[in-house]
C-alpha cells in the first residue's frame, strides 16, 4: 500500500493576510512594581510666591547670628575711637583758644597794674618797691613773632608764671651785666612761637626807665636738666661775666607738645634807650624791620 500523502492544511486567504492583534495599551499607564519613580529635582519645582525671600531672610538672620559678635565689637571701637577724637580735638581747641584766651585777660590785667605801679613811682608814693613774687615789673616786645607785649612778671614758679613770663631770680635784672633769664609756658600766648625767632631779630625789654633792645644769637635745644642755660655766662657755669656778657636767655618746654626738653633762645644786648613815659616806642619795639 502506498504511503499516505499528509493532509494538507487548511488555508483561509482572508486570515493568512491579516497582521496579526495587538494588545491595545492602556491610555495611563499602570504602575509597574518594580520600577523606581524619578525624583524631581527641587530646584526645578517653582517655588510659591513668597518662599524665596523667606529662604534668603533666614540665611542673612542665621549669618547675621554668626557674626553679631565681631561686627558690635568693630562698631563699637569704632565709635569708641570716634569720641576720643572728638575729645582730643575739643582738648587742642581748649589748650589753643581757651587757655589763650585766659592769658590774654590776665595780661592786660598785668600791664594795666605795672602802668599803675610806673606812675605811682613817677609820683614818688612808693619810692622804687621790689616787685614781689608773681608780680609785674617789666614788658618785653618782639615784633618779629607777635603784635602785642607780654607783661613780665617776678619768680617762675608755677603759680607765678601761669599767665605770664616769669624771671629767674638768681639771674640779673633787665639790661644787667650777667644773664637776665626769662622762662615761659610753652602756648601760643606765652613762649611757644620763640620757635620763630631768627638770629638778628630784635627783642625789647621795657622798663620804667628803660628800653633794652636785645639781639638773637642762637638757640639751642637741651635736657630739661641742663640748668646751665641760666648760668651768668650762659653754658659756661662758674665763669665770671666779660665786658660783652650782657644776655637775655628765653626757654620754653621742648618738643611742641611735651616737656622733657627746653628750646632755648640766647640774645645779647646792642642798645640802651632812655623810655619817655608821654613818648614813642623806639623802632625795635614795633618794627620787625628795624
Amino acid at each position: 500500500m502506498p504511503p499516505a500523502e499528509p493532509a494538507e492544511p487548511d488555508f483561509d486567504a482572508t486570515t493568512a493576510l491579516r497582521p496579526p492583534k495587538l494588545a491595545k495599551a492602556p491610555l495611563v499607564p499602570e504602575p509597574d512594581g518594580t520600577a523606581i519613580l524619578p525624583v524631581i529635582p527641587a530646584d526645578d519645582v517653582p517655588a510659591p510666591p513668597g518662599a524665596e525671600s523667606e529662604v534668603r531672610k533666614k540665611r542673612t538672620v542665621k549669618r547675621h547670628r554668626g557674626e553679631g559678635g565681631v561686627r558690635a565689637t568693630v562698631r563699637g571701637l569704632g565709635e569708641a575711637l570716634i569720641t576720643l577724637g572728638a575729645v582730643v580735638l575739643l582738648y587742642a581747641g581748649y589748650e589753643v583758644f581757651g587757655v589763650s584766651g585766659e592769658i590774654n585777660n590776665e595780661q592786660q590785667t598785668l600791664s594795666t597794674d605795672l602802668d599803675t605801679m610806673w606812675e605811682a613811682e613817677e609820683e614818688g608814693d612808693d619810692g622804687n618797691p621790689v616787685p614781689e613774687l608773681g608780680d609785674a615789673f617789666a614788658r618785653m616786645w618782639a615784633p618779629d613773632i607777635r603784635a602785642e607785649s607780654w607783661t613780665l612778671v617776678e619768680g617762675t614758679e608755677p603759680a607765678d608764671i601761669e599767665y605770664a613770663p616769669g624771671r629767674y631770680l638768681d639771674g640779673a635784672m633787665p639790661g644787667e651785666q650777667g644773664n637776665f633769664t626769662l622762662a615761659g609756658h610753652n602756648v601760643p600766648a606765652i613762649f611757644q612761637k620763640i620757635r620763630d625767632l631768627q638770629p638778628g631779630d630784635k627783642v625789647v625789654i621795657e622798663t620804667k626807665d628803660y628800653f633794652y633792645v636785645y639781639e638773637v644769637q642762637e638757640h639751642v635745644v637741651v635736657d630739661e636738666t641742663q640748668v646751665e642755660i641760666t648760668a651768668p655766662v650762659p653754658g659756661e657755669p662758674g665763669a665770671e661775666p666779660g665786658d660783652e656778657d650782657y644776655w637775655l636767655t628765653l626757654f620754653t618746654c621742648h618738643p611742641l607738645w611735651d616737656n622733657y626738653e627746653r628750646y632755648v633762645v640766647y640774645s645779647q644786648l646792642v642798645e640802651t634807650i632812655e623810655r619817655d613815659p608821654a613818648g614813642d616806642l623806639p623802632a625795635a619795639a614795633i618794627d620787625a624791620e628795624a
